[in-house]
């Protein structure tokens, strides 16, 4: 077989990418992240373009004309990081690939398409309302109509919740609307309102071959995440075991099959958020990502099947055979996630370390973000200093480690 080479848009998971293809070559923007890699990772690369921003077309069009005129013959673009999206659906389709595709980054990065997808194939979404400049924004009794209240303002192509905003009436909602910025992060000013959708939050983390499940994970937030934003309780999620919730698991996947093929998704890992309404029950889409989920997601699902989610996810890039990969039963009956985020922003004046957290029966793998003295800016939900996987032997005996763990642990800021 011919040596598989990848074009790789840098991420967390530069290592892994590095350590399970045959030829990596990079693309490094400006990032912190991109300029503190070492030379001897630098090294390993099998060639290294830098751009200012993966969001410049001319920049990324011409990462693309070297390689062809090379005749450096990529076989796939790998891009595991929300804001890479674009980018690496722009490359595949100037490489000629079919793997990934620009209409298949917008069907997942704009939640307006998304949403208007999911609505097509008949899925329940919630009420929303496109708002193109958030600088010249209807009128606040437009968008009363239109979608009602309470309702959630959001940017057009965000992640991780970041300058999302509950409003609760007509008034706020012209307050917010004439001062409403978005994270440095986030490049457009196009947003839309949705209508608030009160429930469970879920989060659905699978990797896909031809349309079919590879691996299918439905973990439950221990809080809505704009409502443990708002009222500061537990930041995290419990994996659902499908022997324990095996109506939900057919609900979820059926409903995960039908938005797969009206967004046209038939490969690849996907992260897909999912409201149950309370009162009628009901599943609403909310967004989907075409990548492994955030934060330590991946290391919680390792802590259920043994496999990194990042690891199944190229393994499958790649073209790998699922019968390769070496599939355990976790040690604890039932995983999750706790995040700590500070309540305010501020100087960390203390938070445990990583050797303290996994002397605790509980924590099985554990990453701290912060040291004390760092300055952490809290203006969102995903401003996260330390990241636990945490295990039981049974999800009630979960949650209660969850919330030992919550009294014990925070970030204390100066």
């Amino acid at each position: 077989m011919d040596p598989m080479k990848v074009l790789m848009l840098r991420h967390n998971l530069h290592q892994l990418v590095l350590d399970q293809a045959d030829e990596v070559y990079a693309v490094l923007d400006r990032s912190a992240g991109c300029r503190a890699l070492p030379p001897e990772t630098l090294r390993r690369f099998a060639g290294v373009y830098r751009v200012s921003s993966y969001d410049s077309l001319e920049e990324l069009s011409a990462v693309a004309g070297d390689l062809l005129t090379r005749g450096t013959g990529i076989d796939r673009v790998v891009s595991f990081a929300e804001f890479t999206q674009y980018a690496a659906g722009y490359l595949a389709h100037l490489l000629g690939l079919e793997h990934f595709s620009p209409i298949l980054a917008l069907a997942t990065r704009d939640k307006r398409v998304t949403k208007a997808l999911a609505a097509r194939a008949g899925l329940p979404v919630a009420r929303w309302f496109s708002i193109p400049d958030i600088t010249d924004a209807p009128d606040p009794s437009v968008i009363e109509e239109a979608v009602g209240f309470p309702l959630v303002l959001k940017p057009a192509g965000g992640w991780g919740t970041l300058s999302t905003v509950k409003v609760h009436g007509r008034a706020e909602l012209a307050d917010v609307l004439a001062g409403y910025t978005t994270e440095a992060e986030l490049v457009t000013q196009q947003a839309l309102v949705e209508e608030f959708i009160d429930g469970e939050e879920f989060h659905v983390d699978a990797v896909w071959r031809d349309g079919t499940p590879w691996i299918f994970h439905i973990s439950r937030y221990l809080s809505p995440r704009l409502h443990a934003w708002t009222r500061h309780t537990p930041h995290g999620s419990v994996l659902l075991a499908e022997r324990d919730h095996p109506e939900l698991h057919e609900q979820v996947r059926q409903l995960h099959l039908r938005l797969n093929k009206a967004l046209g998704l038939e490969r690849g890992a996907t992260h897909l958020e999912v409201f149950r309404e309370h009162g009628t029950g009901r599943l609403l889409v909310s967004e989907i990502a075409s990548r492994v989920g955030g934060a330590n997601i991946s290391d919680i699902v390792a802590a259920r099947q043994g496999v990194h989610g990042g690891v199944v996810a190229l393994h499958e890039l790649l073209d790998g055979d699922l019968s390769a990969l070496p599939f355990t039963e976790g040690s604890f009956a039932s995983v999750g996630g706790l995040w700590l985020v500070p309540e305010r922003s501020g100087r960390v004046a203390a938070l445990p370390s990583r050797a303290e957290l996994l002397a605790h029966p509980n924590v099985i793998d554990a990453a701290v973000y912060r040291q004390p003295g760092d300055t952490v800016e809290v203006t969102h939900p995903s401003a996260w200093c330390v990241m636990m996987v945490v295990g039981a032997d049974s999800e009630a005996e979960l949650l209660k480690a969850v919330d030992e763990l919550m009294s014990t642990y925070r970030v204390e800021m100066a």
